[in-house]
Formats: structure tokens, sequence, C-alpha cells
């Protein structure tokens, strides 16, 4: 058989299991399931099924073999036309008296005990010639008409190889002979009848039983299938659960180490504050402590030049102008020996700072002023300049 004809409920013939349907197919586990009479749920792989497994038509020998073997039997003895019929039909309509032999000795006489030859022979060929339902080709070949179907061709015994028909007396009348021919022609008619009845019977329960065994497999595929998809979702459930799980765990794992690593830099930074400002403290008190041992260096130098400069006041001797000249030499002398110089000019205008500059009156930061006399300050690189004397100003 093709690739293409494996599919579900296909009749089909097993050289040792004999003719079953494919029930259906397993992708998945790469089988195909066939139901014959003695295994129902046969399983074999699909490469196989193709290789060893033959289609049947529907309306052939198979097809009846499958739906009641028993009624199949009994056309052996009575309904040789319609066996031979339904053999033809699985060969395509036409086949060689071979052909039949191996369609019909092994599958079907061997069951009964029936001879081939004797039955071909004697009872089944002679007859075959004779059917209306029946061509003969040389050589040796037998076809079925065309448009006859295996049901249309009747079920009755066969006499010698011709039908049986009812004895005639010479002597009898003719009305009498047509009578009995009528009689037996109706008698024959209601035989087929009844055998044509028996066979769409046979046929609709057949049909009925094959669409039950479609529609249980179809629901029990269905089940399969809704099984396999509910268990499927449930492992995409279970699988995005879990991934989200692991993210959401790696997330905090993520947020407790930037959070330990910011603590740990919020501390280190803390501390390197504390750090800093117990050096700028340190240094403060550095500068203060400088500062103040400047400013006793200072007053005691100039204290000392002051002295001086005083001793000469006290002196009172020479020309005032002089004098004057000496007293400030002696107050720059004082300047120099602590550092210090002065800072504006006289008669300047600049804008009022209280820090550089001392009023007389009250005025506001900012405003302009003339300088006095000029302040004096010690000038420093790291701590700033220092004040001595701040620069006198007025409006």
């Amino acid at each position: 058989m093709e690739l293409k004809d494996l599919r579900q409920d296909t009749l089909v013939e097993h050289p040792e299991l004999g003719v079953g349907k494919i029930a259906r197919l397993e992708p998945e586990q790469n089988q195909a399931v066939i139901s014959f009479r003695s295994e129902p749920e046969f399983r074999m792989p699909i490469k196989d099924a193709i290789s060893r497994l033959e289609t049947r038509p529907g309306g052939g020998l198979a097809a009846y073999l499958y739906a009641d073997p028993e009624k199949v039997l009994s056309w052996v003895n009575a309904g040789q036309l319609r066996l031979v019929g339904a053999a033809l039909a699985d060969l395509g309509g036409a086949g060689r008296t071979k052909d039949l032999q191996e369609r019909l000795e092994k599958p079907v006489l061997s069951l009964v005990s029936v001879k081939w030859t004797p039955w071909w022979t004697n009872k089944v060929q002679p007859s075959l010639k004779e059917s209306e339902y029946f061509e003969f080709q040389k050589p040796h070949t037998y076809r079925l008409k065309e448009g006859v179907l295996v049901g249309e061709i009747p079920v009755e015994s066969l006499v010698g190889g011709k039908k049986a028909t009812p004895k005639i007396n010479p002597n009898q009348d003719v009305s009498e002979v047509l009578k009995q021919l009528r009689e037996s022609h109706a008698a024959e008619l209601k035989e087929q009848r009844d055998s044509h009845t028996a066979e769409l019977i046979r046929q609709r329960d057949a049909h009925a039983a094959d669409l039950k065994q479609q529609r249980e497999a179809h629901a029990v595929d269905l089940g399969k299938q809704r099984e396999a998809y509910s268990a499927d979702l449930k492992r995409q459930r279970d699988s995005f659960i879990a991934d989200l799980r692991q993210q959401r765990e790696t997330h905090d794992a993520d947020l407790k180490q930037q959070r330990d690593s910011h603590d740990a830099e919020l501390e280190r930074r803390q501390r390197k504050e504390e750090a800093l400002q117990s050096q700028i403290k340190t240094l403060r008190a550095e500068i203060a402590a400088n500062r103040e041992e400047s400013r006793m260096e200072i007053r005691r130098d100039m204290l000392e030049i002051m002295a001086e400069t005083l001793e000469i006041l006290h002196r009172q001797k020479g020309h005032p102008a002089r004098l004057l000249r000496d007293v400030e030499a002696g107050l720059k002398l004082a300047l120099q020996a602590g550092e210090a110089q002065f800072y504006g000019q006289a008669d300047q205008t600049v804008e009022y700072n209280p820090e550089l500059h001392e009023a007389l009156e009250h005025i506001a930061r900012g405003e302009a002023v003339t300088i006095i006399h000029p302040g004096v300050l010690i000038p420093g690189i790291k701590t700033g300049n220092y004040i001595l004397l701040k620069a006198l100003v007025k409006r």
C-alpha cells in the first residue's frame, strides 16, 4: 500500500491475520493500530504497515469477510456467483482463474473443507459464462459487467453448473407449464428479494457497527488529546511558575546584594567623612594654635619695636617732622616684624564690608565709602588672610 492510503477506517489485508481496518494512527509512536477479528488492537510500525498491508475496496470480498465471515462461508454452497463477484471486486473488477483461486481457496474454501478444482470446474465456472452479471474474456479472464454491484448478484445454489429449474412433464398442458414456470420465477424473485433485503440489513448493521466503532474510537482519541492537552498546559503552567519563582529569587538576591553593597558603601563613606571631619577638626585646632602662637610672636615683636618708638618720643629730641618719620618708620618695622602689610589706600573709594572696614557711623554693606586710614593684615595661603587692623572708612 502507499502512504496516502494509510488513514483511519481504510480496509486492509494482512498476509497472516487476514482482513482488518485501520483503527487509528499514532504518529508520536510511529505506529498504526489495526483492528483484526483475532487482534482488535494490533500495532505495527508505520513503515511495516505500508510494506505488508494491502488496501481493499469497501464492496469486495475483504469487506464482507471483515463484516460477516459466516455469511461469506455460506456462499460456498449457496451463493457461489456472489462469492466470485466479491473476489473480482477486490481484484479491481476483473481477474484470471489463478487470481480468483488465490483470493478464494485459502481464505474461504479451506475453512469449510471444500476443494478448489471440483468446486470451480464442476459448479462455478459453467455458471459464470452463462450469468448475466459476468463476461468472459480470453485467456481465462472473468470480469464484472459494467455497473454491476456485488450486492445485486443473487444468492442461490447452482446445480450442475446451472440454475435449478423445475422439471417439466412433456405431457402437461402449456398453461400448466407456464403456471409452473411463473411460480418458479416468483419463488426465485422472492428468494432474491429476501436475500437482497437480508444483505441490505446486514450492510446497514455493519455500517452502524462501523459508525459506532468510529465514534467510540473518535471519543477515545478526543479523550487522549484532551488529556494530553491538559497535561501540556499543566507542564507549561508549572514551568512558567518555576521560571517566575526563579526570576523572583534571583531578583531578590540581586536586590539584597545591591542593598548590602549600598549599605557597605554608605558605611565606608560615613567612616571616611568622620575621618575627614576628624582631620578638619585637628587641622583647625592646629591652625588655631599656630595662629595664637603667631599672634603672640607678632605682639611680642611689635611691643619691642613700639617700646623703641616710645623711647624716641620720650626723648623728644630733634625736629618734629623727623620725629614723625622715625615713628612711622618704627611702626613699619613693627608691621614687618609681624609679617603684616597694609591694605587699602587713603581717599580710595570702595564698597563697605564689615569684615574689612570699620566705620564711625552706621553704614550698610555694599554702600560706597572712602578709606580714611588703610587696614593691616597678615597674608596666609592655607588659612586665609588674618586681619590685624580694619581699615577706617567714612561716607
